[in-house]
């Protein structure tokens, strides 16, 4: 059997999806009630009733504080979305739950690798797009209420627009690099933990993930390291605002780079070491 086949890894790809659907069905039925809730929430529950504010303000001060509160709706979905997609990383093996499961996947005539990379790419770009899409539902539907309940009509899925074209991230390319590589590598850990972990994957990685950063954050409190990765000075005559990079920065950032290759390919070799039986609690 070849390493990678492309026609067999698309069969592949189209035979994990449907034989999942109902589980991805389910999944974005469930995110689009939690995130509708959540916009009523902010909307209707939290901050000045809007009956109030239609009888006392005037409509400029209306719009501006109706859309601060869809703002904070927006950003509730853009946390959802975070914790989604690392929810999807140690779920990447979920099919593999029991010693059936477990048996039927690994005697699947496809190559280990193949079998890595569709369940990547479903519970990554699948997982996204489901997620993106669960919001963009939930967003219609609270804009429908609004409609028939007679409120000012302010959709929230223009602001992921509004989000992306931020300066703050995207200014330059070192930000956007350092901005990346720690998504990537942060997204990278949940993905060996959900490889690692045989049970409670998603739980188990946060608790470990939080003690090492806890240990890593008092060994650095007694090291006391002092650089200032970034620096910058104010310049009159184009009056823009300078920034100079530390050479820590470019290695730091090299190092993340580095490790997050590291984790995907250590989690892959943890896949090709999965047994029928393994350890009760590790996939070792």
């Amino acid at each position: 059997m070849k390493t990678f086949d492309t026609t067999r890894f698309c069969q592949a790809l189209k035979c994990q999806f449907l034989v999942s659907r109902k589980t991805w069905i389910r999944l974005f039925g469930i995110f689009t009630l939690v995130m509708f809730m959540s916009n009523l929430f902010w909307t209707r529950v939290q901050g000045v009733s809007y009956a109030y504010m239609a009888e006392h303000w005037n409509a400029e001060n209306l719009y501006r504080t109706y859309n601060r509160d869809v703002e904070q709706s927006f950003v509730f979905g853009v946390i959802f979305f975070c914790i989604a997609m690392l929810f999807g990383a140690t779920s990447m093996f979920s099919q593999m739950k029991d010693t059936r499961q477990r048996s039927a996947y690994l005697l699947w005539p496809v190559s280990n690798l193949e079998k890595y990379v569709v369940s990547f790419l479903l519970y990554f770009g699948l997982m996204a797009i489901l997620t993106l899409c669960a919001y963009a539902m939930a967003d219609a539907l609270r804009v429908l209420v609004d409609w028939l309940t007679g409120r000012v009509i302010i959709w929230g899925i223009p602001k992921l627009g509004e989000l992306f074209s931020s300066d703050a991230v995207f200014e330059c390319c070192q930000s956007a690099w350092m901005f990346f590589a720690w998504v990537l590598y942060f997204y990278s850990l949940y993905v060996v933990g959900g490889t690692l972990f045989r049970r409670q994957q998603f739980l188990f990685t946060s608790i470990t993930i939080v003690v090492v950063a806890i240990l890593l954050v008092m060994l650095l409190n007694q090291i006391h390291p002092d650089i200032e990765f970034v620096t910058g000075t104010w310049d009159e005559k184009t009056e823009t605002y300078c920034r100079t990079y530390h050479p820590a920065f470019y290695i730091l950032n090299s190092v993340v780079c580095v490790l997050t290759i590291f984790h995907y390919w250590a989690s892959y070799k943890l896949f090709t070491r999965m047994q029928v039986i393994n350890n009760k609690w590790l996939n070792v």
